[in-house]
């Protein structure tokens, strides 16, 4: 299948997705729920947002100068928010891995291995968070209970162990990486990639690990004060919706942006707790304009001023 042909078909699913959620729920009660929304409270939830692409700046550029340490500040910004504009068309927002176009005199594929390791940071800590929520939902303790539950419960230790492991000593995966470049036809295009973890050693994975959840509390602080400008839900019950929900649309990125998906599993989880289907679907379109539809519209300005053509390509 041609990229194209995916890019349509990922693009059917997320419209199909919206116009479902949209019939079931009726666009009247929809537009009844926005009118009624506590305004002050979904403009703190907008105020939050340049606070979150700060951190999510200040993490990048960190990451960044490990390897390129002449990068600039507007380069930094540029790539970042561009990366926003990349990602918004994508499934899985994986056209974020298009910042490396967007920093000059740099090196293509070690910038992608740089987006790798940001990337891993913040799916452990959604993967983290997220699966322990998602399985504590009133409908998953319903259905796990006695010794299922406790072995459940085992599982989900070990997995957050080992990946609080991984977050704090990148040494193994390391070693790993650099055995398989050895045995891979194209090592050497293996050893670009990752040559940002040649300075990334626990210090660094430490600070990039409390740059990620400082990310991801700002963004659960957005979804509390939306769903709460919509209906009435305590911060505890909101945690644990807005994780699962981040959880389950990284874990199956099938719609561009994952538009669509995100609205339907925000309406059946936070339906749990007792929020209807208008307030729930309204507080995910919000969110996802404030945090990634803004961030992209101000990152077509730096995808058009940065000179791509003067950049480097990786070598053959």
């Amino acid at each position: 299948m041609t990229r194209r042909f995916l890019f349509w078909l990922k693009l059917l699913v997320a419209v199909a997705l919206l116009g479902l959620i949209v019939v079931t729920i009726r666009p009247r009660p929809i537009w009844d729920a926005l009118l009624v929304a506590k305004y002050d409270l979904v403009l703190f939830a907008a105020l939050l947002m340049p606070l979150n692409i700060f951190i999510q700046e200040r993490k990048w550029a960190y990451l960044v100068k490990l390897s390129h340490p002449n990068a600039t500040l507007g380069e930094t910004w540029g790539s970042l928010l561009g990366g926003y504009t990349f990602g918004i068309v994508t499934p899985g927002r994986i056209g974020e891995y298009g910042r490396s176009l967007l920093i000059r005199n740099a090196e293509p594929l070690r910038l992608i291995g740089l987006t790798v390791i940001d990337k891993f940071y913040n799916l452990g800590l959604t993967t983290a968070v997220g699966l322990p929520a998602l399985c504590t939902l009133p409908w998953a303790l319903n259905f796990a209970t006695g010794y299922v539950l406790y072995a459940l419960l085992g599982l989900l230790v070990v997995i957050n162990g080992f990946l609080l492991y991984l977050a704090l000593d990148p040494r193994p995966v390391r070693s790993l990486i650099y055995a398989a470049q050895i045995m891979l036809p194209k090592g050497q295009r293996v050893a670009q990639l990752m040559g940002g973890l040649d300075r990334f050693g626990k210090p660094q994975a430490r600070r990039t690990l409390l740059f990620t959840l400082a990310h991801y509390s700002v963004f659960l602080v957005q979804y509390f004060l939306l769903i709460n400008a919509l209906g009435k839900l305590d911060f505890l019950s909101s945690i644990r919706g807005a994780s699962a929900i981040l959880f389950t649309k990284s874990a199956i990125p099938i719609a561009i942006g994952d538009l669509g998906l995100d609205q339907l599993v925000s309406v059946k989880f936070f339906g749990q707790f007792g929020i209807t289907s208008e307030a729930a679907f309204n507080a995910s379109i919000l969110l996802f304009a404030i945090n990634v539809v803004t961030p992209a519209l101000v990152g077509l300005f730096f995808v058009g001023r940065l000179p791509l053509g003067d950049m480097k390509r990786p070598e053959s």
